[in-house]
Order: C-alpha cells, then structure tokens, then sequence
C-alpha cells in the first residue's frame, strides 16, 4: 500500500468535492490562488521589488508571524487551517512548500549565488534590554528647622489672635454687665420712691401718688416684703390713696388698713 503524497492530501482536504472551476490539482492551486497572494503580499511588505531581499523574501509557513501575514488572505487562510487540522509536523511543511517567495526558494537563490540575504525587518526596532531594577531607598523624615524671624513671626500671630478672642468676648461681658446696672439701678429708683413716699405720709403732705406704686406697695404689704416697721403699722396714709386724710367710720375698715389683711 503506497502512502498519499502531501500534494494530494492537501489538495483532496481543501476541495473534498471538487466543481468545474476548482483547480484539479494542488500544482494548479499554487499556480491559480497562491502565489499571486505571496507576490501581494511581498509587494505590500517591501513597498517595491528592487532588493534581493524583496525578490526572496523567505517566507516560512510554520512561523507564527509569517502565518500571521499571509492569513489575511482567503486561500492562504484555508491552507493554513489544512495543515492544522491534518496535523503536519514542520518538515513536512517544508517539503511541501517549495514555490517563489518561500524559505526555500531563498535557500536555493544563497547556494547558488553563494550570498547571503539579510533580513533587514528589524533594523529599526532596538534591542530589548531589561530595566535595572530599583533598590528602595530608606527616607528619613526631615526635620524642619524654624529661624528667628519665623519664631517671632508665630509669636506675633498667637498675640493677634489672643487679642482677637478678647475682643470678641468683650461685648458679651459688657451686656451682662449692662442688664445688672439696669436691675440695679431700678431697685436704687424704687427705693428713692419708697423713701419719699414714707417721708411725705409721715408729714402728713397732700401728695398725690400714682396708682402703679399704690397697687405695688399693697402687694409688698400682703407679701410681708416690706421691712420697715413704720411703713408696715396702721392705715395706708391718705398720700398713697391721692384722697384727703379723713377720719375712719367706726365698724367701717380702711381699704388700706393691713391689719384685716
């Protein structure tokens, strides 16, 4: 039993059911779809086919990149998934890929011309070199130094907002002291009143007073808040009433008498 050329294999997994405008043989296919893709593709990479490296440009079918490449193209992209799903190894690719624009067209060109044909795509690509790796440094926190004039100047700043502070109390402490010198010196004015009150009922004058005082002085009176006994003993004088002092009806109590109260 003879084995199955790779032409054939290849060929026969591409087209399983060949129509009358495939190509009837993978010489054919080459011929046909192949190579003018390779040609496209050269001529996009290089731009024009003047160097020898454009002419060979050794393009192998089991390298990553150059599959990345010429994938972009339909039946590249078919030929490729053939001999993955078929499962060649890469001699095998090797050997069945021996047309223009491939590794082996450019082996061949170099033994007979007996050259070699630089590869110049990565020229402009530097080579890779690894960053030195950082060693942490150890930091100190640095101190910070104040001069003279800073030292005086936070001085200056604290007395300001010293000063401020008083100043903004000042205000409040003077209300406060402004409301007891007002109750006192009501309490000094009543007193006055009192006084002169008492004073003219004791001499008996024809003062008239007003009614607020009289209605006050008879809640003290009630109240027992006054503290002067002469005040606090028999009838209201009439000074306090505004009425002329008149002699009491017997059976009859005055309205300002305290001692029915």
């Amino acid at each position: 039993m003879h084995r199955v050329s790779l032409p054939l294999l290849v060929y026969n997994h591409l087209f399983p059911s060949p129509r009358p405008t495939d190509p009837t043989s993978f010489a054919a296919h080459l011929t046909r779809n192949l190579v003018p893709e390779v040609r496209i593709e050269t001529a996009i990479f290089y731009g024009n086919l003047d160097t020898i490296e454009a002419r060979y440009p050794g393009l192998d079918y089991s390298h990553p990149p150059h599959r990345m490449r010429l994938g972009r193209f339909q039946w590249h992209r078919r030929l490729f998934r053939a001999f993955d799903e078929l499962g060649l190894t890469k001699d095998e690719i090797a050997s069945l890929c021996r047309w223009e624009g491939t590794k082996w067209a450019r082996e061949r060109y170099e033994k007979d011309e007996g050259v070699i044909v630089r590869d110049t795509t990565g020229d402009d690509i530097p080579m890779w070199e690894e960053p030195p790796k950082e060693q942490p440094t150890q930091t100190t926190p640095r101190q910070q130094f104040c001069s003279g004039s800073d030292a005086e100047y936070d001085e200056e700043e604290a007395d300001e907002l010293k000063e401020e502070d008083s100043q903004n109390q000042q205000p409040e402490e003077d209300e406060e002291g402004e409301s007891d010198d007002e109750v006192e010196s009501v309490g000094i004015a009543l007193n006055q009143r009192l006084i002169a009150a008492a004073a003219a009922g004791g001499a008996a004058s024809g003062v008239v007073m007003d009614e607020e005082f009289e209605r006050w002085l008879k809640e003290a009176a009630e109240r027992g808040n006054l503290t002067d006994p002469d005040v606090r003993l028999g009838p209201l004088p009439s000074v306090f009433t505004g009425r002329p002092t008149t002699a009491p009806v017997p059976g009859e109590v005055h309205p300002g008498t305290f001692a029915g109260v």
